[in-house]
C-alpha cells in the first residue's frame, strides 16, 4: 500500500506533501487534507481506512470491491463515490479500466485506486504547481480529478473517429475482412465505453442531487461547486454522446460493408447463373447425342457433326445475345 498526502493548514496557504503522518496534524488543526492510496494490500487499506478515517464498512467495502460499477452513496459524515477512469497505460480504444474510489468529507477528500493513475496524478500536479487550490474544498477537487478522467476519453475517441472515416472510404474500394474484425473490435470496445459513461452520467447526476438536497433551500449549492459539478457532468454526456455515436457509425459500416459483400457476391452468381443457362442446352444437345441407340439417323449423316457444332454455336451466341440484351451479363 502506498500512500501520499497534501495537506493545508488553516493558518496558511502552503501545502505540505508527504506521507501518512499528515493525517495527525490534520486531526488537530483542521485544515484540509487530500490522501490518496494506492492499494495494493487490501487488508491493510481496509483496516487504515476504518481506523484513521472511520468510513462507513459498506463503503470501505464496496471501494475495496474490484469491478464494482460507478456509484454514489451517502453516509452520516461522508460520501462515496466510485468512477471508472481509463488504465493509465491505456493509449487506444482498449477500454482498459481502473476503478477510483472518493471518499469525500468536510476538509478531507481520500482517493483509492489499485493501479495508478493518470488522471489523479495529473491533478496531484496540478495541486504541487499550486494551479489548484486545495481550499476550494473536497467536492470541486474530486471534480477536477473527474475532468482529468473524462478528459482521457476525449482524444481516443478523435482517433477512433478519424479511423472509422478512413475505414468508411476504403471499405468501398476494397473492403477486406480485416477491416470487418477491426469494425466489430471497434464496435465493442465502443458499446463497453458507452455502457461505462451511461453510468457515469447516471451517477455525476445523482451525486448534484445529493448534494443539492444535503444543502436544503436555505442554503443553496454554492455557485462555485454548481459550476464544477455541471462541468464535470458535461464532460462526460458528451463522452458518452460521442461513444454512442461513433458506435452507431460502426455498425452502419459493419452493415455497409456486409451489404456491398452480398452485393458483390449476387453479381459473381448472376453472371455464374447466365452462363450456367447459356451452356446448359449444350449438355442437353451432347448428352442426346451420347445416348447409344442403335436408329440415330443424324450419326449416319456426313456432316451431322459439324450441324451439332454449329447449332452449339448458335446457342451459345443466341444465349450471350440474350443476356446482354436483358442486362444479364
Amino acid at each position: 500500500m502506498s500512500i501520499r498526502t497534501a495537506y493545508q493548514a488553516p493558518t496558511t496557504a502552503d501545502v505540505t506533501f508527504g506521507d501518512g503522518k499528515a493525517v495527525a496534524a490534520w486531526r488537530r488543526d483542521g485544515g484540509f487534507l487530500w490522501v490518496d492510496i494506492l492499494s495494493q494490500d487490501m487488508t491493510a487499506t481496509r483496516r487504515w481506512l476504518s481506523d484513521d478515517f472511520g468510513f462507513h464498512p459498506l463503503a470501505i467495502s464496496d471501494a475495496l470491491r474490484d469491478k464494482h460499477p460507478p456509484k454514489i452513496e451517502f453516509f452520516a459524515d461522508h460520501a462515496l463515490l466510485i468512477m471508472r477512469g481509463l488504465d493509465a497505460q491505456a493509449e487506444a480504444l482498449e477500454h482498459l479500466t481502473n476503478q477510483l474510489a472518493f471518499f469525500i468529507a468536510d476538509g478531507l477528500l481520500v482517493t483509492v485506486h489499485s493501479k495508478p493513475s493518470r488522471s489523479i496524478d495529473e491533478t496531484w500536479q496540478r495541486v504541487q504547481r499550486q494551479d489548484i487550490d486545495l481550499n476550494i474544498g473536497s467536492i470541486r477537487l474530486s471534480c477536477r480529478v473527474l475532468r482529468a478522467v473524462a478528459d482521457r476519453y476525449i482524444p481516443i475517441l478523435m482517433a477512433t473517429e478519424e479511423r472509422l472515416e478512413t475505414l468508411e472510404s476504403d471499405i468501398v474500394v476494397a473492403g477486406s475482412d480485416s477491416m470487418l474484425a477491426e469494425l466489430i473490435s471497434t464496435k465493442t470496445m465502443l458499446k463497453k465505453m458507452h455502457r461505462t459513461q451511461i453510468y457515469h452520467c447516471n451517477t455525476v447526476r445523482d451525486w448534484r442531487e445529493g448534494v443539492e438536497e444535503a444543502s436544503g433551500v436555505t442554503t443553496p449549492l454554492a455557485a462555485d461547486v454548481s459550476h464544477e459539478m455541471n462541468d464535470v457532468m458535461e464532460h462526460f454526456e458528451r463522452v458518452n454522446n460521442l461513444s454512442h455515436l461513433y458506435q452507431e457509425l460502426a455498425d452502419d459500416l459493419i452493415n455497409g460493408y456486409l451489404s456491398i459483400s452480398s452485393h458483390k457476391l449476387n453479381q459473381i452468381m448472376k453472371i455464374f447463373t447466365a452462363f450456367t443457362v447459356i451452356f446448359l442446352p449444350l449438355t442437353l444437345i451432347a448428352g442426346i447425342y451420347g445416348m447409344n441407340f442403335a436408329n440415330m439417323p443424324e450419326l449416319q449423316w456426313q456432316y451431322g457433326y459439324f450441324a451439332v457444332l454449329a447449332a452449339m454455336v448458335c446457342v451459345v451466341i443466341g444465349g450471350l445475345v440474350i443476356a446482354k440484351w436483358r442486362r444479364w451479363l
